[in-house]
């Protein structure tokens, strides 16, 4: 239980309130009562953790937040009290440097925050980018595994010039985004140490719509915009909609080659940060647009942050999303004769011992149940939306699917069990919760899982990776899967379970997650010296249990039998595509 640090009332200096020395250890949580009663900004900052903050006003949580991922990055939160409410603002470590057990906290109060300055010298860009090819090398198993040594020496040279001529954080981590994408893995991770809107203006130049890529092309995705809900987008400020699709992709990362996930989400979780690195924030945006055939262009005024913020968490688009992912699991009757299996995810349980599974087992007993009494032939298993979490979990649904053994992979292994580099390594959240403090606990538990070194190779230990023996009730009828591009991860493992050994029609787009192997299992996260950019990846390579197939080229996620596209009355519908094809295959 977390044991609270009570703070002292604050000095005040130069119209902000500041405490500076405040001690937090792991586990602890710091509670912080505001000193002032108008409306102001509260700033919370360790030199040595990440931290989370909530607020809460008469003991009911308002908000909880962690805009910024590294060390040394800053925590604002807006506050706007109320007159006879109390407010107190809980403060813990998220996460910290390895060799940082106690930390050291500072708050502030103030009526503005200034902009971050990410301004570095040539010399520790080049620096931190020496070290993040080092982290690379020493830990990450899938550094080589599409790429040639050749072409990442190639690549890093080339880095290694533009590092010189960068101008700020901004422009060097473009550079660390596109080597992170380039390995290859939907578990890469590579992140500015402060949320990116605290380094942009706060003036009202922020773009007045929302985008969608559909299939390709950019749609207008606001009812609230001057421009009509649904109008293509061909150009803002004489940047091309394809350009912007290719060049916001690097930020985002896929295994292998794939490429649906990378053009499509930035436009979705990027916007509010990444969009802004890459094309501006502007006084005026010149918009090029196609609405009932005819081109249009239109300048409108840029808006202020917190209102761009507002008309992206109101998108249209995202109404039809939420419906989707209202449950992490779900069982329907979508017709005659056919049922649909709902998975958004399989993050609800940690292992088999979790309650979460058994119910879960309970579920999928019960779903067995219903299609046996009423003699279904026909299950849609619906994968959208699922980014993965358990293995436990995705080996529970394919026992139900299949008639033969199979295990979680043919096999996995790391480059090392003791981890390398410890000096910059982040003990996460997930250490964390699994009682993990430090290198030494991590170097314990990697010991445990990947004791063999064959030829500098450490595999995943047999007792880890057993056979699963099908249920005793299996479904035996027709499947028809359905995948998008943003499956992942064990899911996208599952996906590949389905394709390979069943009858499963697949229906969607191609997955983010490989069909044939992929990095996962573990992640580690490092940090930079200099910039505090945080990179990570998951260290196991994982050769999954899928048989080859024609239509299944290496370094592929899971490619559909049957490709959905959606028109832009579809879009403005808000119709399911994908149920609606089921519905057509069934009567071909």
């Amino acid at each position: 239980m977390a044991r609270p640090l009570i703070i002292p009332l604050l000095l005040f200096l130069n119209s902000a309130y500041a405490q500076t020395h405040l001690e937090l250890k792991p586990g602890d949580t710091l509670k912080y009562s505001p000193q002032s009663y108008k409306p102001s900004w509260i700033s919370v900052q360790s030199a040595d953790a990440n931290l989370g903050i909530a607020l809460f006003m008469d003991g009911k949580k308002l908000k909880e937040q962690d805009d910024s991922r590294g060390i040394k990055s800053i925590e604002r939160l807006y506050f706007t009290p109320e007159k006879g409410k109390k407010y107190e603002v809980k403060i813990w470590a998220k996460s910290y440097l390895e060799k940082s057990k106690i930390v050291k906290v500072s708050i502030a109060e103030s009526k503005s925050v200034p902009v971050l300055n990410g301004q570095f010298s040539s010399d520790q860009f080049v620096e931190d980018l020496r070290t993040f090819r080092l982290i690379r090398g020493k830990a990450n198993s899938g550094l080589y595994v599409y790429r040639s040594k050749k072409q990442i020496d190639s690549i890093y040279q080339q880095a290694e010039a533009e590092a010189r001529n960068s101008k700020n954080i901004f422009d060097f981590y473009k550079i660390i985004a596109r080597l992170t994408g380039f390995e290859g893995s939907c578990h890469n991770y590579t992140d500015l140490p402060n949320h990116a809107s605290y380094y942009l203006t706060q003036k009202p130049e922020y773009l007045p719509i929302t985008l969608k890529n559909i299939d390709g092309r950019l749609l207008q995705d606001s009812k609230e915009a001057a421009i009509p809900l649904g109008a293509e987008i061909l150009s803002i400020n004489g940047v091309p909609a394809k350009e912007m699709i290719s060049r916001f992709s690097q930020y985002y990362f896929s295994d292998g080659y794939s490429m649906p996930y990378k053009e499509t989400t930035g436009f979705e979780r990027g916007m509010l940060d990444k969009f802004y690195m890459e094309f501006g924030n502007h006084k005026n945006y010149v918009i090029r647009y196609q609405w009932n055939g005819a081109v249009k262009e239109v300048s409108l005024e840029g808006i202020p942050l917190e209102s761009f913020k507002k008309l992206q968490e109101s998108r249209y688009s995202l109404a039809f999303d939420k419906k989707l992912l209202s449950e992490k699991y779900s069982f329907s009757k979508e017709g005659e004769g056919i049922y649909r299996l709902s998975l958004r995810g399989f993050d609800f349980a940690t292992g088999k011992e979790d309650p979460a599974y058994k119910k879960f087992s309970v579920f999928l007993d019960q779903m067995m149940d219903t299609l046996e009494k009423e003699k279904i032939q026909n299950l849609i298993i619906d994968l959208r939306g699922n980014t993965g979490g358990t293995g436990a979990l995705y080996e529970k649904v394919f026992s139900y699917l299949t008639q033969r053994p199979f295990r979680d992979s043919h096999y996995a292994y790391t480059q090392f069990n003791e981890v390398p580099l410890e000096e910059k390594l982040i003990i996460t959240p997930l250490f964390l919760s699994n009682g993990v403090q430090d290198k030494h606990g991590l170097n314990a538990y990697l010991k445990q899982l990947y004791p063999k070194s064959v030829q500098g190779k450490y595999y995943w230990a047999d007792d880890k990776n057993p056979s699963v023996l099908p249920n005793e009730r299996t479904f035996k009828g027709q499947l028809y899967l359905l995948v998008d591009q943003r499956v992942a991860s064990a899911a996208s493992h599952l996906a590949s379970l389905i394709k390979s050994y069943t009858n499963a029609v697949v229906i969607g787009k191609e997955t983010v997650g490989g069909y044939y192997e992929h990095n996962g299992h573990l992640p580690l996260v490092y940090e930079l010296p200099n910039t505090g950019i945080q990179t990570g990846f998951s260290i196991v390579h994982v050769i999954q249990d899928a048989q080859n197939l024609p239509d299944q080229k290496r370094g592929q996620g899971i490619i559909p039998h049957v490709t959905i596209q959606q028109t832009d009355q579809e879009f403005l519908d808000q119709t399911d595509v994908y149920l609606k094809k089921v519905a057509e295959l069934r009567k071909q």
